[in-house]
């Protein structure tokens, strides 16, 4: 989803209007009236509590001129798995929008946070190729072949001297910042503390590790926190070797404020690397401690291996002479826990990976060495998996989720959630289209399109604007774990489709780019400030853009506080005080 930015819109007349001098905002902003008055709600709708939050909110949003609420749920992806009171819910919520004036945009097609596509299907993730890992046969059973001595050395944090680590190409601020702690261990008898202070503004540890070129692997380890400030600054970090040096992983590992131990992890595919750089530690640290030991790289082996045709499990020979067949060397092989931890639709990393098991009468014998190629997902911070758009069973379940959703609420609007892809043209899928990502998610996103319109003939369509956007993540690359140029990516969207635009910090170029372009806009704000100023910041940008006729107040962070001052914005009605913050 768009994360943390200002938006803002506005065509028309320009009033000044005047917030209360104890609300603290900056600059005195401005109201334009906008047809388009949307408010965003994340919420499940199986739970009656969430309901009933959310009828109180359509009816105060109601009361002060919105005219739309952009309803995200997750289970929008898994209608059919429902119980009946979510239907009653929903029902319960469409009666309070039209009492209220306010329409019903329902969130479809999560491409890229595509849980609820996974949800389905597993194996639709976007793979990523391991290629000839060296496997081990014992017995009946071939896994892969264990390495000599750890990849990452010393991460029992017991080699020291004073609160130097051995084993390490750098550690940030040595007894002034980071400590060996021989009182709190998770194993053997010491531990690493960082600690806020000192000269270095982050807390580190690294090391060079040498890696097998496009192979898979699992960074782990355990750490404890006492009043860690930020808890978002922990990071398990890799980096390839190139300049400038691209980043293999991308944490966020739920990390907390104040917790005992605990075991986080990440996966990465060294793709074309034969050596990268480790990191761990916090990023700017404000306060606090953490303690971290028994930090490990590990093969991942087959843990998530994904299944379908558009990645391809080979096993062959240790020379690369003989390709075994599965069904007649070997038993097929799929990973049970594949896509359903800790519920479906969510990858975890956390237990040991399937054996690959030998047949009666197969060809391999205990103690040959194999080279098997797979591909397996990755997880970008923390929870976020993408589907790959070039499988054909994706269309298959975007169809069946326009027509539910439209079955449901019959809705004058949809909103395509094409968002934040961070990981694309990997599989055989893709690659053997022979396309750039941008031009496969071109004509994702005009399929899409297509199936909306003929689901609900004459529909109004939106979409989020930033992977469209050549001014945001439309770019030529890297972006993220994105294999190629995103440029293009725009060429695929029909005129009609309403731009939900959040390029905050290019909102010039964004906006007069898809005006150019023939869209209609809506500015997707609000996110979570404490004042009106990304309002002021996105009406100046908008101020003669044409077609920019709509303005969403946007949060995450269920932040309803400004809900009224933001309508009476919109509506071009001016300002009144907000209610006083809480202590």
């Amino acid at each position: 989803m768009p994360f943390q930015s200002f938006r803002r819109l506005g065509p028309a007349a320009w009033l000044v209007f005047v917030a209360s001098a104890s609300y603290g905002q900056a600059p005195i902003p401005e109201a334009s009236t906008y047809a388009r008055r949307w408010f965003y709600s994340s919420t499940n709708l199986q739970v009656d509590r969430a309901a009933d939050d959310l009828i109180a909110l359509v009816d105060r949003a109601g009361k002060v001129g919105y005219n739309g609420l952009m309803l995200a749920d997750y289970k929008l992806s898994i209608l059919d798995r429902v119980t009946p009171g979510y239907f009653a819910n929903a029902r319960r919520v469409r009666a309070a929008a039209d009492a209220a004036g306010v329409e019903i945009i329902p969130a479809v097609f999560p491409i890229g946070y595509s849980g609820g596509l996974l949800a389905h299907d597993p194996n639709l993730a976007e793979g990523m190729s391991v290629e000839g890992e060296p496997f081990v046969v014992s017995g009946r059973e071939a896994r892969p072949e264990p390495f000599a001595a750890p990849m990452f050395r010393n991460g029992g944090m017991e080699d020291a001297k004073g609160d130097r680590l051995d084993g390490f190409a750098f550690q940030d601020d040595p007894s002034a910042g980071s400590f060996v702690d021989e009182a709190v261990h998770h194993s053997g008898r010491r531990s690493l503390r960082f600690e806020a202070g000192g000269t270095s503004p982050n807390r580190r540890v690294m090391q060079s590790i040498a890696v097998e070129p496009h192979r898979s692997y699992r960074f782990s380890a355990w750490i404890k926190t006492k009043d860690l400030q930020p808890a978002g600054g922990f990071r398990l970090l890799v980096l390839g070797s190139g300049s400038p040096a691209r980043s293999l992983t991308f944490f966020e590992g739920g990390v907390e404020r104040d917790q005992d131990w605990k075991q986080v992890d990440v996966v990465f595919n060294s793709l074309d690397q034969t050596r990268v750089n480790a990191y761990v530690g916090v990023w700017s640290p404000k306060g606090g401690s953490v303690w971290v030991d028994d930090v490990a790289i590990e093969p991942l082996g087959l843990r998530n291996v994904l299944r379908r045709e558009g990645c391809p499990f080979v096993v062959k020979s240790a020379d690369g002479k003989q390709t075994y067949e599965e069904g007649r060397d070997f038993e097929p092989v799929a990973d049970p826990r594949l896509g359903r931890s800790p519920w479906a639709g969510e990858y975890s990393f956390a237990h040991e990976g399937p054996p690959i098991r030998l047949t009666a009468a197969s060809r391999i014998h205990d103690g040959d060495s194999l080279r098997v190629s797979y591909y397996h997902p990755v997880v970008v911070h923390g929870s976020q998996v993408m589907c790959c758009p070039s499988d054909p069973k994706v269309e298959s379940l975007l169809l069946d989720q326009a027509r539910r959703v439209n079955e449901l609420f019959h809705p004058r609007t949809f909103f395509m959630s094409h968002d934040e892809i961070r990981c694309l043209n990997w599989d055989r899928s893709c690659l053997d289209r022979g396309l750039t990502p941008g031009a496969i998610l071109a004509k994702n996103v005009e399929r899409c399109a297509a199936i909306l319109n003929d689901v609900a003939p004459g529909c109004e369509i939106a979409v989020w604007s930033d992977m469209f956007d050549p001014h945001h993540n439309a770019v030529k690359g890297p972006y993220y774990l994105v294999n190629g140029s995103l440029e293009g990516s725009w060429l695929g969207l029909p005129a009609r489709v309403t731009i939900a635009n959040w390029n905050s910090g290019k909102a010039s170029e964004s906006l007069k780019f898809f005006a150019d372009r023939g869209h209609r806009q809506l500015i997707a704000g609000y996110y979570d400030a404490d004042d009106l100023s990304g309002f002021t910041r996105w009406n100046a940008a908008a101020r003669g853009v044409p077609g920019v006729d709509g303005f969403m107040y946007t949060t995450w962070e269920r932040k309803y506080r400004l809900l009224e001052a933001y309508g009476q914005a919109m509506s071009g009605a001016g300002v009144t005080s907000p209610p006083a913050r809480k202590p």
